[in-house]
């Protein structure tokens, strides 16, 4: 990518001689962002980067191969309105990360967390945050255990999307200002299993706690964060929940839920939180309790008994009565309908 100005042009950020990578990251980022670290290094990049900025310099973040385009306003809608307007260009990219401006990262991780996804073609992924990090959601937390493990969540603080995966998800980037809530509902948009994770072999830190100007934002406007959350799951009939299916263990062996490795994955994420969550005794539960409930039901019906096992890709989506299950779909439909129809 080449340097551009703050305002460009309407459709088109890249010239259309430009041979760009084959990963995207695009930040949002106001005046204290991280994401000059990323760049410092030895370490050839193997993504380009957009700076969506929205601080007020008009000399910040300027430079050879960085694009920045100005915008205010809170992350989810801005980038769902930038994706709209630069789908010709950001659709050229094999993978697109939408990370946080706040995560101490490299050059070097950032890579390796293109390669993961390209590697196991993952639709949705995020890295693992260390151990020092502050976190919402321990199942984010690295696990030792593993390279990555396969889930059904992933944060909004940093998710990858594949490119499909993106054009699939991009319509519900403005369900609300926060944010909160669509990584409990992009998983539904997944068919099939074992293409969700976080990889924990490529860890970032996230150096900030909760809270900020957003939260601010939302405030004038007589709402709060945590109105956002619980309205995306009535209104797309979600259950909050957080599972890991399997993952990549360091010796590189897949251990799969459907493929009788229950225990050896219960082991192998208790012993890779130990010694973080030793005294989390109620978090260890949480996260090994679907396995725990899909063992059961496996074993019910070995012995006879009239139990239904929820298969990963089927545990991806939440249990819906069919009313719930059927409005899901129609919005679904609708809003994807809408993006292309806006975005053509």
């Amino acid at each position: 990518m080449s340097g551009t100005s703050g305002q460009s042009t309407a459709g088109s950020i890249l010239g259309a001689s430009h041979k760009h990578s084959r990963n995207l990251v695009i930040v949002r980022a106001g005046d204290t962002s991280l994401h000059e670290n990323w760049l410092a290094g030895p370490d050839e990049r193997n993504w380009d980067i957009l700076v969506s900025y929205f601080g007020d310099d008009p000399h910040r973040f300027r430079g050879e191969n960085i694009v920045r385009i100005d915008a205010k306003g809170p992350k989810w809608p801005v980038l769902h309105d930038l994706i709209h307007q630069y789908q010709m260009d950001i659709l050229q990219y094999d993978y697109i990360w939408l990370p946080d401006d706040d995560l101490a990262a490299d050059t070097k991780t950032i890579n390796r967390i293109f390669d993961f996804c390209a590697a196991l073609q993952l639709e949705l992924a995020q890295p693992a945050l260390t151990l020092n990090s502050y976190i919402s959601h321990p199942i984010t937390l690295v696990n030792h255990s593993f390279l990555m493990r396969y889930t059904n969540f992933v944060e909004i603080m940093a998710p990858v999307f594949s490119r499909a995966f993106l054009q699939r998800c991009a319509a519900t980037f403005d369900e609300n200002l926060s944010g909160h809530g669509l990584d409990y509902l992009w998983p539904t948009f997944s068919t099939e299993p074992y293409q969700i994770g976080i990889l924990d072999a490529c860890q970032v830190r996230h150096t900030r706690p909760l809270g900020g100007p957003l939260y601010e934002t939302i405030a004038q406007q007589g709402k709060s964060v945590a109105q956002d959350l619980p309205e995306v799951l009535k209104k797309y009939g979600l259950t909050p929940s957080k599972a890991i299916f399997g993952g990549l263990d360091q010796a590189g062996r897949k251990l799969l839920l459907t493929d009788g490795h229950g225990r050896e994955l219960i082991e192998a994420i208790v012993s890779g939180y130990l010694p973080a969550l030793a005294h989390s005794r109620d978090e260890l539960i949480k996260l090994i309790r679907p396995i725990l409930c899909f063992m059961a039901l496996q074993a019910a019906q070995e012995n006879g008994m009239s139990a239904v096992s929820q298969s990963p890709a089927a545990g991806q989506q939440p249990m819906r009565s069919p009313e719930v299950a059927a409005r899901l779909e129609a919005d679904k439909a609708s809003g994807l309908q809408e993006y292309a129809q806006n975005s053509a």
